[in-house]
């Protein structure tokens, strides 16, 4: 972002300008595609005024699309903007978000620790049971933070 910022304000005019016509074609495309997809699908490139690239969140979206795909080139096809559309092809941009550091937050309660010790008792394994009530233990302390 330092570097954008830094450029000539021509680059950073451009920028915006392109940004603005890809929301623009976002918006057109999304008048030709059923309402459910209206948050899913968005345009990131119209190289040549042949090929889009749209982007959605999520791989379940995209193939949805991608079975919508025949009927929505045909009707772009009919628009003026979209009239030399030859491909669409469909990419799956997760956001940025950071997932990498992210823990699993697992939601412990007393009653699974009784639940664990209940059957530990029950157990014969003198070393199974020990872990099962040193598990159940952990979990005890857990559910109460």
């Amino acid at each position: 972002m330092k570097k954008i910022l830094q450029q000539p304000d021509a680059s950073i005019d451009r920028l915006l300008q392109h940004s603005r016509y890809l929301d623009y074609l976002t918006r057109r495309l999304q008048s030709y595609l059923p309402e459910e997809f209206a948050e899913q699908v968005s345009v990131v490139a119209f190289k040549n005024k042949q090929q889009l690239k749209l982007a959605c969140n999520s791989p379940a979206w995209a193939s949805k699309l991608r079975f919508y795909t025949p009927r929505l080139k045909r009707a772009l096809q009919n628009d003026p903007q979209f009239n030399q559309l030859k491909k669409i092809n469909i990419k799956v941009a997760f956001s940025n978000v950071n997932t990498k550091n992210k823990k699993n937050t697992l939601i412990y309660s007393q009653n699974a620790a009784n639940v664990i010790a209940d059957s530990a008792e029950h157990i014969e394994d003198e070393g199974l049971r020990e872990t099962l009530m040193r598990l159940s233990r952990h979990v005890g302390e857990k559910s109460q933070r």
